[in-house]
């Protein structure tokens, strides 16, 4: 993908009809990645419906931590050899500021997920994606989630453990090298490139991107057509899901749309 077509804000069309709208989001409280911000909630404004991944109204924190929850029988300190279990809770307590036996019932995912968000900035008062929703929210657009809650729930209940603990491991061994790259992806994001940031999902998905990326898009991507079919609609996914071969913005091509990058008022798409 050229530079030309680096944006995070995409519209969507057909012939006779008024655009929708494609915004990859980011699940961040950086300031960094908010600079698209004024412009999609412009565009938020000119549609009837606002989509995000999930309908932030049905989460439920009990739901999510009963399914992220290890066996009754099992805990993280059992999973892990002691050294490695000793150089966690050492790093878990200096980065996140909370004892890790807080988390000995959390499956090793939720660890590693608390441990990346906590060396981003917390500039703002909610995630990107949680301030669009709200703000689609207070403009009275109809707002839905494009995957449920349920479905969520049950792709993550699906990661298996083994691949979890590993994931785990490998940041605990480089946690310098992942913080670099989480660093990396954020500048990413600011400029963007979703070329880039594909290729970056697709590698930290690894094993599990069929589960994780290729199947999802092909759920969502078939959704948002049949809404912008009969509605106006701005859909919001991970910046991830956009761009590649099996990415939503191909996907929605094949669908029979038109889709053209949009730039803020002061990139240089050249």
């Amino acid at each position: 993908m050229s530079k030309k077509k680096h944006s995070l804000l995409w519209s969507i069309s057909k012939e006779d009809s008024s655009s929708s709208y494609l915004f990859g989001t980011m699940h961040v409280m950086d300031q960094r990645a908010f600079r698209y911000k004024e412009l999609v909630e412009e565009k938020i404004l000119e549609c009837e419906v606002y989509a995000a991944e999930m309908n932030l109204d049905e989460a439920n924190q009990a739901a999510m931590a009963e399914t992220m929850d290890l066996d009754a029988d099992v805990s993280l300190k059992m999973l892990l050899k002691p050294k490695v279990y000793k150089r966690l809770q050492k790093l878990f307590e200096k980065q996140v500021g909370m004892p890790l036996e807080l988390f000995e019932k959390s499956q090793p995912i939720m660890v590693s997920n608390i441990l990346t968000e906590s060396q981003l900035s917390r500039d703002m008062p909610l995630s990107l994606d949680a301030s669009l929703w709200h703000f689609a929210k207070a403009a009275e657009k109809t707002t839905i989630g494009i995957e449920s809650f349920e479905e969520q729930l049950q792709v993550l209940a699906s990661i298996p453990l083994d691949y979890q603990l590993k994931g785990l491991k490998d940041l605990v061994r480089n946690f310098k090298k992942t913080r670099e790259q989480l660093f990396k992806l954020t500048r990413i994001y600011e400029r963007g490139d979703i070329q880039s940031l594909w290729k970056q999902t697709k590698k930290q998905a690894g094993g599990i991107r069929k589960l994780m990326i290729y199947d999802r898009n092909k759920i969502m991507a078939k959704r948002i057509a049949n809404i912008a079919r009969e509605q106006t609609v701005f859909a919001a996914v991970g910046a991830g899901h956009l761009s590649g071969g099996k990415g939503i913005i191909r996907l929605l091509k094949k669908e029979g749309f038109r889709l053209r990058p949009i730039f803020l008022p002061d990139a240089n798409p050249c």
